[in-house]
């Protein structure tokens, strides 16, 4: 599926629309939800305003401020996360690679890492082989070698507990515990207040990520990320919370490792993951498209489309039950609009390719003589495939945009073992296609 998805029903529909609402300063970097406000980060900051750290406090739901940092330019957005209501961001400040980190836009020179999460009084950050964390209940303040406080802030050297832990490029939450992934293992650690107490858990061989911005806690507890071979799963083998790795996202594999060797790590790297609202599918954001996982167990559906936003994402947030994202021409878009009368749908190409099916009689010719379809929206063109050998010989049938049931059957003409179907269009306005019926009759055996 190709700007499409599976609903809660079985039905397939058509993807909303990415709707640009705002246009952002080119010095800016990144985009951040903070206390149901859309912000950007900015350089030359902080600034005195209310509340402190910001350029801008937005006027309305839709307007995007400006998370002012204490820096001249800022060059790419590493990191981020909030704390106590407020943002810890890791920055490049140039193209040299230096590196500076923030909280609520002021300079925090004791801090290290590239990457860092929030987890229960503290944050935490990796940086190589090292683990840091700041004071409990302090962003500020941060482990001194030369002037150790007993304030709860520390670093721990994971390299002396595996020496596949020397590259660590992501953390996030494990139920209880924290997640910390190189890029060919994890690790889960037990943390406390009092940095004595801290516990290791377990290492996972083979369970490591390439793009710090695709670890995301899924579902009840679960941890997706994108790896070398395609996206995995740190998922509990049974009630004592030890972790596995899971495969949800096997059937992508060849499509990414793919991408892994043509496009190189560097643009894998930035991939970003993010759950919708509402609907709380898994959005894998590649800088040119986006893999859709919509899974619901209730009613047993598991299934990834991809969808062709026509923009180049460079960074992602949910605001106001949407998702919002930037793109390399400083451009703010929301997925289905922000009017509050209904989503907004494009003219994008929809396109639904069926695997050849044979029916019942997997060797027998048969002649496909029509189709019966649930559908409605804008119209679907139909086609078919029939030789096996070759998938791109296509023959077109017409096209349908209502249920055909009471009318008789779509008439088609085809004689195979096999048949694809495909269904294509690009025209305005929402669509779904609830389900479909091949009519045939069964010939001699091959």
């Amino acid at each position: 599926m190709v700007n499409a998805h599976i609903t809660p029903g079985g039905e397939i529909e058509k993807r909303m629309a990415f709707v640009p609402f705002w246009e952002v300063e080119p010095s800016t970097r990144g985009l951040v939800e903070v206390n149901q406000n859309l912000y950007v980060f900015g350089p030359n900051g902080p600034y005195v305003t209310d509340p402190p750290g910001l350029t801008q406090t937005p006027p309305t739901p839709w307007t995007v401020g400006v998370l002012g940092q204490q820096t001249p330019t800022i060059f790419e957005i590493i990191d981020y996360d909030l704390f106590q209501n407020k943002v810890f961001v890791i920055l490049w400040t140039d193209g040299a690679g230096n590196i500076m980190r923030f909280y609520n836009g002021v300079n925090v020179p004791l801090a290290t890492g590239y990457y860092c999460k929030t987890y229960k009084t503290k944050v935490y950050t990796v940086q190589g082989a090292m683990l840091a964390f700041s004071a409990s209940n302090d962003a500020t303040k941060w482990f001194n070698i030369a002037a150790p406080v007993q304030d709860g802030s520390g670093q721990i050297d994971l390299s002396t507990t595996d020496s596949d832990m020397t590259d660590n490029v992501g953390l996030e939450v494990y139920y209880d515990q924290i997640a910390v992934m190189s890029k060919t293992a994890t690790q889960l650690w037990k943390m406390d207040p009092d940095p004595s107490k801290n516990q290791f858990v377990q290492t996972l061989r083979q369970a490591g990520t390439v793009a710090w911005r695709s670890v995301l806690q899924y579902g009840s507890g679960d941890v997706m990320y994108l790896s070398q071979s395609g996206i995995r799963s740190l998922r509990a083998r049974n009630s004592s919370l030890a972790a596995a790795v899971s495969d949800i996202g096997s059937p992508l594999d060849p499509v990414l490792q793919d991408l892994m060797r043509y496009q190189g790590e560097d643009w894998m790297s930035g991939t970003i993951a993010i759950l919708q609202p509402v609907t709380g599918r898994f959005w894998i954001i590649l800088p040119d498209r986006i893999y859709i996982l919509s899974a619901f167990p209730g009613p047993k559906i598991t299934a990834w489309s991809e969808y062709d936003p026509g923009i180049v994402i460079t960074a992602a947030a949910v605001h106001q039950n949407r998702v919002v994202v930037r793109d390399d021409q400083n451009m703010i878009y929301a997925y289905g609009g922000i009017s509050d009368e209904g989503p907004v749908y494009d003219d994008c190409f929809v396109e639904l390719i069926f695997p050849f099916h044979a029916g019942t009689e997997v060797a027998t010719y048969k002649t496909f003589v029509g189709l019966d379809a649930t559908c409605a929206g804008v119209p679907w063109d139909v086609y078919g495939a029939f030789n096996v050998e070759d998938s791109t010989v296509e023959d077109w049938f017409g096209g349908f945009d209502q249920s055909t049931f009471l009318q008789g059957k779509f008439a088609i003409n085809g004689y195979s073992t096999h048949m694809s179907l495909r269904l294509r269009s690009q025209s305005a306005g929402p669509q779904t296609l609830s389900n479909m019926v091949v009519h045939y009759t069964v010939g001699e055996s091959g």
